[in-house]
C-alpha cells in the first residue's frame, strides 16, 4: 500500500539555496521511492515564471504572515490526501500532530529555534492577513517596520512560546548539529525526540565539472583563498579581511575571492580599500551553483570566518548553525579554514578535515590560514579527509536514507499503535 506524505516546505523554488536544495531533493528522492508525496509551500509573490515542473503535486497556498491560517490549511490538506505522516522543513508544524492526529517528522537548521520568524503569532486578525492581497501590502513592508519596544517583546515572545510548544509535539527532529540539538534542549524537547544529522550536499554535482583557472580569469601562479556566503555581519567577513591584511605584512601573498552578495557590502569594499587590499580581493557578487563549483575546485582554500551576533535591540542571536557550504567545499576536497561558531565543529573537526580558529580573532584566523599555506601536504590530506566526510556524513543520499528510515520506523509504530486500538475497539 503506498504510503502517503504531506510535506511542508517553506523553502521551495522559485527561490533557490541551501534549503530550497535540500527541499527539492528529498521530495524528488521520496517520490522516486514509491511514495505519494504531496508538498504544502508559501504562495508565489510575483507569478509563476520561473518555477520548475515537478513530478508531484505542489499546493502554493501557505501565507508568509499568517501562522494561523496556515495550521488550518495544512490541516486541510493532510485530511483530503489522507496523509499517513506530515514531515515539516522546520519546528513550526508540529502543532498539526494535535490537529489532525498524525505523527510529524521535521528537520531542523536552527534558526527556526534560535529566531523563530512566525510573524503573526496570533489568531485574531489571521484570516484577514491571509488574504492575499493583504498578505501582499503587509509582507512587503513588514521586516522594515520599527516596532516599538514594548510590542516588539511581546511578539517575540509569543514566537518563542508558539515555537517551543510546537517543537515538543514533533515526534522526531533531525537536527543540523550538535549546537541545534542543544537549542531544541534548552527549549524543553525531549533528548530522545533529537537526533543530529548534519550535511547536505549533492557529492557526484561537485566531484563533477572541473574547470580551469584560464576559464574563470585567475592566475595560475596565484594562492587563492575562497569564501562563498551572505555578505552579512555574521560571516565574519571584516575578520577574514583583516587576517589577510595580517599575512600580508608578515609577506604570505594570497588573493582572496568573495562569492556572495548582501547588506554588508559597501562595508566590506571599505575596510578592503582602508587595508590597501584592492589589488588582493575581488568580490564576486552573486555565483551561481555550477560556478560556485568551478571556484571550489580552482581555489587552494575555503575559509568561513563565522560568527555570533546579538541584536542589541531584541537580544536574538544570529550563528552558523551548521555552514552547508562547508560540506560543498569538502566535497570538492578542498582543505578548509573556519572557525568553532555554531554548529561548525559538526561539520569541521580541526586538524582532521579543516582547521578551526577562534571566532572574531583575526589573529588565529591569520596563524590558521597560514599553517595550511606552508605546509601543502597538509592541506592536501585535510582535503582527502574531507572528501571522504562528504560521501560518509554529508551526502545526500545519506541523509535521506535516515529520513526515510525514520519515516517508516515511525509509520510502522503509527500502525501498530491504529491496529491495537482496533483490537480493543473490537473487544
Amino acid at each position: 500500500m503506498t504510503k502517503r506524505l504531506l510535506l511542508v516546505l517553506t523553502e521551495f523554488p522559485p527561490s533557490f539555496g541551501g534549503m530550497q536544495t535540500h527541499a527539492i531533493e528529498l521530495s524528488r528522492w521520496l517520490h522516486d521511492r514509491g511514495y505519494h508525496v504531496q508538498v504544502a509551500t508559501y504562495r508565489l509573490e510575483e507569478g509563476p515564471a520561473g518555477v520548475p515542473a515537478f513530478p508531484f503535486e505542489v499546493h502554493r497556498v501557505m501565507s508568509r504572515v499568517a501562522y494561523q491560517a496556515n495550521v488550518r490549511k495544512l490541516a486541510q490538506l493532510a485530511s483530503q490526501m489522507r496523509a499517513d505522516l506530515i514531515y515539516s522543513s522546520t519546528v513550526y508544524y508540529g502543532e498539526l500532530a494535535g490537529q489532525t492526529g498524525l505523527p510529524v517528522l521535521c528537520r531542523s537548521a536552527g534558526n527556526d529555534v534560535l529566531r523563530p520568524w512566525i510573524a503573526w503569532p496570533f489568531r485574531l486578525g489571521s484570516r484577514v492577513l491571509d488574504l492575499p492581497w493583504v498578505e501582499r501590502q503587509i509582507y512587503r513592508r513588514w521586516k522594515h517596520w520599527d516596532w516599538p519596544l514594548q510590542l516588539e517583546g511581546i511578539m517575540l515572545e509569543r514566537r518563542a512560546a508558539m515555537m517551543r510548544s510546537s517543537a515538543k509535539q514533533m515526534q522526531r527532529i533531525f537536527a543540523n548539529s550538535t549546537f541545534t540539538q542543544n537549542l531544541l534542549h534548552e527549549a524543553e524537547v525531549s533528548p530522545d525526540r533529537v537526533e543530529v544529522l548534519p550535511g547536505g550536499v549533492d557529492v557526484n554535482f561537485f566531484a563533477d565539472g572541473r574547470s580551469t583557472r584560464a576559464e574563470l580569469n585567475l592566475n595560475e601562479d596565484h594562492y587563492y583563498l575562497l569564501t562563498a556566503c551572505r555578505l552579512v555581519e555574521k560571516k565574519g567577513l571584516d575578520t577574514l579581511v583583516e587576517a589577510l591584511a595580517l599575512l600580508r605584512n608578515r609577506g604570505v601573498k594570497l588573493r582572496l575571492l568573495i562569492a556572495g552578495e548582501g547588506a554588508s557590502r559597501n562595508c566590506i569594499e571599505e575596510i578592503v580599500a582602508r587595508l590597501g587590499l584592492s589589488d588582493s580581493v575581488t568580490l564576486l557578487g552573486y555565483v551561481s551553483r555550477e560556478r560556485l563549483r568551478a571556484y571550489l575546485h580552482v581555489s587552494d582554500l575555503f575559509v568561513l570566518s563565522s560568527r555570533e551576533v546579538v541584536d542589541p535591540r531584541t537580544g536574538l542571536r544570529d550563528a552558523e548553525t551548521m555552514g552547508r557550504v562547508l560540506c560543498e567545499a569538502s566535497a570538492c576536497c578542498l582543505p578548509v579554514v573556519t572557525t568553532t561558531s555554531g554548529g561548525i565543529p559538526s561539520v569541521i573537526q580541526d586538524g582532521w578535515n579543516g582547521l578551526l580558529a577562534r571566532p572574531g580573532c583575526a589573529e588565529d584566523l591569520a596563524a590558521k590560514i597560514e599553517t595550511v599555506w606552508r605546509d601543502r601536504e597538509l592541506g592536501e590530506r585535510l582535503g582527502r579527509n574531507g572528501l571522504r566526510q562528504a560521501h560518509e556524513r554529508f551526502d545526500w543520499q545519506v541523509l535521506f536514507a535516515a529520513h526515510e528510515l525514520a519515516i517508516e520506523k515511525i509509520l510502522v509504530s503509527r500502525g501498530s499503535r491504529l491496529h491495537t486500538k482496533k483490537n480493543s475497539l473490537t473487544l
